[in-house]
């Protein structure tokens, strides 16, 4: 995990906590008191999920280091949200009230206000994937983001570098394992991608861009 947080709170005497979550698990949040933290990645990718009562479940976004998480701008009645680690992934939980106290340069603010700008592009990122009515094009949409923001270049294709089970597919897109099967075996058909690595890693091939050119998804 990088340091330099860690670091820049200790040098403020900010108090904060400090988490670790492996790939695959969850860290369940709903906060009732008025007072709620804030939560820092500062290694790792997540996807957050909005819980409500009745087990119904919505995409909200996928975050990845410098990003920050603010629970002040959630919901916390009848629903809590589900922050899921697609990778190891370790985070900073502090209080406003605790940063406001004993920040002491303006360079620490300047930084987390950075985050915060960060953040939200990656909302307005993740906001592209749900646009689409089609499972398919969401589907696709999901994979470009990820080949985007975290692909690794290769000669022929793009290797999205963490495990991407069809269940997570699903969840991320709002559909059910089934169709995500049906779309994942016609992306592999066409040539567009393949899963290596024991069936977990998923590769994006060229000719997956030439495809969502000639079909104008960006």
């Amino acid at each position: 995990m990088s340091n330099k947080w860690k670091q820049l709170f200790f040098e403020s005497e900010i108090p904060f906590y400090t988490y670790k979550l492996n790939k695959g698990d969850a860290l369940i949040l709903n906060y009732q008191a008025k007072c709620k933290p804030f939560i820092i990645i500062c290694y790792g990718t997540v996807y957050i999920m909005k819980i409500f009562t009745n087990s119904e479940s919505i995409f909200i976004s996928i975050l990845t280091y410098k990003s920050i998480i603010d629970f002040n701008f959630f919901d916390s009645n009848y629903i809590y949200y589900k922050v899921v680690a697609l990778e190891n992934t370790y985070f900073i939980k502090f209080f406003w009230l605790d940063y406001i106290a004993h920040c002491q340069y303006l360079s620490t603010s300047i930084k987390l206000l950075d985050l915060f700008r960060y953040t939200l592009r990656q909302y307005e990122n993740s906001s592209s994937i749900l646009i689409h009515k089609s499972i398919k094009y969401r589907i696709v949409q999901l994979l470009l983001l990820l080949c985007k923001d975290f692909g690794v270049l290769n000669n022929n294709y793009v290797l999205i570098p963490f495990e991407l089970s069809q269940k997570t597919i699903s969840y991320i897109t709002g559909s059910n394992p089934i169709t995500v099967n049906k779309v994942v075996n016609f992306l592999i058909e066409r040539l567009f991608i393949k899963y290596v690595i024991k069936n977990k890693i998923v590769i994006c091939y060229f000719s997956f861009f030439i495809y969502l050119r000639n079909n104008k998804i960006t």
